[in-house]
């Protein structure tokens, strides 16, 4: 299946397809803010990000450019925070490890100046522990149960 997945720039069509994979119980329940988003707050943000040259943000697609998932990264001083969601549609597939990876190497190969990649994670958040950690990211303290991992640009 992984053949058959790819990552592409985020395009202004797939404002309804982020709000509602976003807006997913499974995805808010792991979020660091649990509550639903309103549409008109999600147009402002989406707008403002894909305009931010600050943040990069992929979507993750299948052979049909079917929406099955975003990975975005905002930077801040040579640092840039990950998030990752994806559809239920491919989790459980064991592709998280894959679709990270290759969204690490290509921003990497669009932002030189990055340094140090890092992941918020709530410690209850199983999958995301296992997956951070499998894709080389390091445990670098825990906040009240929101764990913060790293990982520099040349691991």
């Amino acid at each position: 299946m992984e053949n058959n997945l790819s990552i592409r720039k985020v395009r202004s069509e797939d404002m309804e397809d982020v709000f509602y994979l976003s807006n997913q119980d499974y995805v808010r329940k792991h979020s660091i803010n649990k509550g639903k988003i309103k549409w008109e707050d999600h147009v402002g943000w989406f707008n403002n990000t894909i305009h931010d040259c600050d943040s990069v943000f992929y979507v993750v697609t299948d052979n049909a450019d079917r929406f099955l998932g975003q990975i975005r990264y905002k930077i801040e001083n040579g640092i840039a925070t990950v998030s990752i969601s994806l559809s239920h549609l491919i989790t459980g597939k064991g592709l998280s490890n894959f679709l990270l990876l290759k969204s690490i190497n290509q921003f990497f190969n669009e932002k030189k100046g990055v340094v140090e990649i890092v992941a918020y994670v709530s410690e209850n958040n199983i999958a995301s522990v296992k997956l951070f950690e499998k894709a080389g990211f390091t445990l670098c303290e825990n906040q009240s149960g929101l764990l913060k991992y790293t990982r520099e640009a040349n691991a």
